[in-house]
């Protein structure tokens, strides 16, 4: 197959030497460069400097598009940030061109690998609109093409990550449909698969099973031990989400065996690890912790992971059927602790993602504008040039070359005082941003410091006072002490949590502004401080963007902590409304009060806070406010 290969690649080389035309020349450029980009990258390379080269020669921007796209398909898994720079130059330059077929069908592999990279960097909105954009051209201008059956397949799965399963399931129809109208039976087996497996994800009854059967009847057809394993465990995930756990049992069993005849050795480790959370559902406890210590051999449970999760979720049940409550709880403990850890590495995943992309479109940025100011240096030159060609033209041209000087040092000075403006304007909002950031950084860092540390800690005194009340004679009314001091310590572990959870409310970043602010009122009516009345309109569907969204929750934060401090009131109001992309925030309170005038004098932490929350959002801030008759605070920001 090598062999074949290679001589495949020594036909195209012949080709691109004999190229008639550079259109032909390019194409086969483009052909070979794709073709070694992960078997000789150095090839891949030289391929892509011609292509660069000949669409410099002929100033035909298409091929530098030819150019970007190869650039970016190189760089797919060693430069996610520069292959998403490269990619949208190169969707830049088909766009213009998007009437002719082999620019759109370009366009479109573009799209999907856009889609692919953003969600590799767990920003699955952003894929998804990529894959329509790239769904809208393939209609358009092959429907056969095979590259629409992956696209239906990652939209698809990509849905499923959101949780949005209907959309999931009609984009996998899609994709079955699609399959079904050709003769290629791998193609409808993925299909199959995917659909079958959406409807079992989606919880809609058994009607995934019967195409799970079939996927595992057309993968046993073609020796596809692969497929035949996949549907089921599918089907295995199924029966134990519908609590059918001796069925599931069976299923995984079967996965076990093909598994290892395959030599998938992880695969092994997962089905001893489902199979384990089957028999403790079954109060088979015994059952359950020997396939869970069978998994370790397999599995990895040193590192964080998911896997890693279920094992601890699981031996916490079996401690707890075993009536060992102690280790039951000890594992509970650790549970939340790698949730909170998987939590924070998606963060962190997201966050170096978009750091990448930044840092590369600001280079990017900075790159050109060294080019222009050389093309300006250079067209500067010219016309000194000029000028000292002309100077013997008499006096007349003299006068004009002069004031043609200076009405250009003139339009100079303007530009630079023009950047100037726009480097002071981008350093604020830069220094605003950094400061932001490493604020809510510095709450992360603290709540996981308060849950982890302190947390752990409270809780293991707990153990040993409990522990050392069953070696321990007392009194009545030392046990009657006892018992309120282990009271004062569950209030202060709740207490402790409380604080964790406010610092960095989970509901934030899982459900949304709208969910969190709500919660977050929620607790001030609980504690009675305040009786606050959360008004919510336009929001069940709305995106606003997560740190913006941060930002939001900080401002109505720390205007209803001022009006419990300081405006004496009884009730609140804290409405948040968006429509056509303006979100319009007002926190209204029924206090005491206050001069609007101190604003501009006070130098409080917590007014500049909010001021310069508003400021990075680039939004209005309204505050009225009398004695006497409560105030209002109005912000408007375009999202």
């Amino acid at each position: 197959m090598a062999f074949c290969q290679k001589e495949y690649n020594d036909s195209i080389r012949n080709s691109i030497d004999k190229a008639a035309s550079d259109t032909e020349r390019v194409r086969l450029l483009v052909q070979l460069g794709n073709r070694v980009r992960t078997s000789d990258t150095a090839e891949s390379w030289r391929c892509q400097q011609e292509i660069a080269r000949i669409a410099e020669k002929t100033g035909k921007d298409y091929f530098q598009g030819q150019a970007y796209f190869l650039s970016a398909t190189i760089s797919l898994s060693s430069q996610p940030a520069k292959a998403i720079g490269d990619f949208e130059k190169a969707i830049k330059i088909f766009s213009k061109y998007s009437d002719n077929r082999r620019a759109a069908l370009s366009l479109g592999s573009a799209y999907i690998n856009l889609g692919l990279l953003h969600t590799s960097g767990n920003d699955y909105e952003t894929a998804i609109l990529y894959y329509l954009k790239a769904e809208e051209l393939y209609l358009r201008y092959d429907k056969r093409n095979p590259d629409l059956a992956v696209l239906y397949s990652n939209i698809s799965i990509t849905y499923g990550t959101l949780n949005k399963y209907d959309e999931g399931i009609r984009y996998s129809k899609k994709g079955l449909d699609w399959a079904k109208q050709g003769n290629d039976k791998v193609s409808l087996m993925n299909a199959m698969y995917a659909y079958g497996g959406n409807l079992v994800t989606a919880k809609k009854g058994d009607s995934g099973l019967p195409y799970l059967d079939t996927v595992k009847l057309l993968a046993k057809e073609m020796n596809n031990w692969a497929y035949m394993y996949n549907s089921g465990f599918m089907k295995a995930m199924y029966y134990y989400n519908t609590k059918q756990y001796q069925k599931a049992i069976d299923n995984y069993d079967t996965c076990l065996v093909l598994a290892r005849e395959n030599g998938f050795l992880a695969g092994v480790g997962y089905n001893y690890l489902n199979i384990s959370a089957n028999e403790a559902e079954l109060n088979r406890p015994q059952q359950a912790k020997a396939h869970l210590d069978s998994s370790a051999k397999y599995l990895d449970y040193s590192v964080v992971s998911e896997a890693k999760q279920m094992y601890f979720e699981n031996y916490a049940e079996i401690y707890k059927q075993l009536g060992k409550y102690s280790l039951a709880f000890d594992y509970k403990d650790s549970v939340g602790v790698i949730k909170d850890s998987l939590y924070q590495a998606d963060n962190v995943k997201q966050m170096e993602f978009r750091q990448a992309r930044y840092s590369y479109e600001k280079k990017q940025k900075d790159i050109e504008e060294l080019e222009n100011e050389r093309r300006i240096q250079q067209l500067s030159l010219k016309q000194k040039s000029t000028l000292n060609a002309v100077l013997f033209g008499g006096l007349a041209a003299l006068i004009l070359l002069l004031l043609l000087l200076y009405s250009n040092y003139r339009q100079k000075q303007k530009m630079q005082q023009q950047r100037i403006n726009e480097l002071e304007t981008e350093k604020k909002l830069a220094a605003t941003e950094a400061v932001l950031k490493g604020e809510e950084q510095e709450r992360t860092r603290l709540a996981k410091d308060l849950h982890d540390g302190l947390g752990g800690m409270l809780s293991g005194i707990k153990y040993s006072l409990n522990t050392m009340k069953g070696n321990l004679i007392m009194t009545p009314e030392n046990a009657q002490a006892f018992e309120r001091s282990m009271d004062m310590l569950d209030s202060s572990i709740r207490e402790m949590r409380r604080v964790a959870h406010n610092m960095m409310p989970e509901a934030l970043v899982k459900f949304g502004l709208d969910t969190a602010l709500k919660d977050f009122c929620n607790d001030i009516n609980q504690s009675g401080a305040l009786k606050v009345n959360y008004q919510s309109i336009g929001l069940e569907d709305a995106v606003i963007e997560q740190t913006t969204a941060i930002t939001i929750y900080r401002i109505v934060q720390e205007l209803l902590n001022n009006t419990m401090k300081h405006a004496a009131a009884t009730n609140a109001i804290v409405q948040i409304s968006k429509t056509d992309g303006l979100l319009s925030v007002t926190v209204e309170d029924d206090g005491k009060g206050f001069d609007t005038a101190i604003l501009d004098k006070t130098k409080g932490i917590g007014w500049s806070n909010i001021q310069n929350r508003v400021e990075f959002l680039k939004g209005k801030l309204d505050v009225n406010s009398q004695a006497g008759k409560g105030t209002s605070v109005l912000i408007e920001l375009n999202v």
